[in-house]
């Protein structure tokens, strides 16, 4: 039997209509109010020199300004690498 995928647990607000924008604003407001470090600037594998991942992992969607938790494909974008300096 065919096992069908299931969305990150945030995805089904968006499914149910939820607006992207206001998710996005919502998790930059958590995470500005937990102190949470999340983005490659703050991560040790970030190179200023060229804003690169040293470990290679495309990150031009993670340094954007501002910051989207939530990509326009409604999935979750975050490093999988990500260790906080």
């Amino acid at each position: 039997m065919k096992q069908r995928s299931r969305p990150a647990p945030f995805q089904p607000d968006l499914l149910r209509g939820g607006d992207r924008a206001t998710l996005n604003a919502e998790f930059l407001s958590h995470a500005q109010a937990l102190g949470l470090l999340f983005q490659c600037t703050d991560c040790l594998y970030f190179r200023r020199a060229d804003r690169a991942c040293t470990v290679g992992w495309p990150n031009d969607a993670l340094l954007r300004e501002p910051f989207e938790a939530v990509a326009a494909n409604g999935e979750p974008a975050f490093c999988k690498a990500f260790e906080p300096e």
